[in-house]
């Protein structure tokens, strides 16, 4: 997907899954497995392929050899969230993700 413009529509209320690489102990070198940092950033920082802070980590994929299954994530897309650590998103905005 680099430098394509990939999208993903959602409505309030929904769920993004993230599922994050996963292999089995002994299959793949430790060095070769893959893993990710997500970052939601802005459009400008997604045009150019940057996150500019820690700040803005979403998730971290850093676990491929996890013993029963890949990790995962959900971001609910939710108008207010009860949690501190939750995003708050608004009907018709634009999220960018790296």
């Amino acid at each position: 997907f680099i430098r394509n413009n990939y999208a993903v529509e959602v409505r309030l209320n929904d769920y993004l899954d993230i599922v994050c690489p996963h292999y089995p102990l002994g299959e793949v070198p430790s060095q070769d497995a893959e893993r990710y940092v997500l970052y939601m950033v802005e459009r400008e920082d997604y045009d150019n392929c940057r996150a500019q802070s820690y700040d803005q980590m979403r998730w971290e994929c850093g676990h491929p050899f996890a013993p029963h299954a890949p990790e995962k994530f959900s971001e609910k897309f939710q108008r207010f969230t009860p949690f501190t650590l939750g995003k708050e998103f608004r009907q018709g905005e634009s999220y960018y993700y790296i």
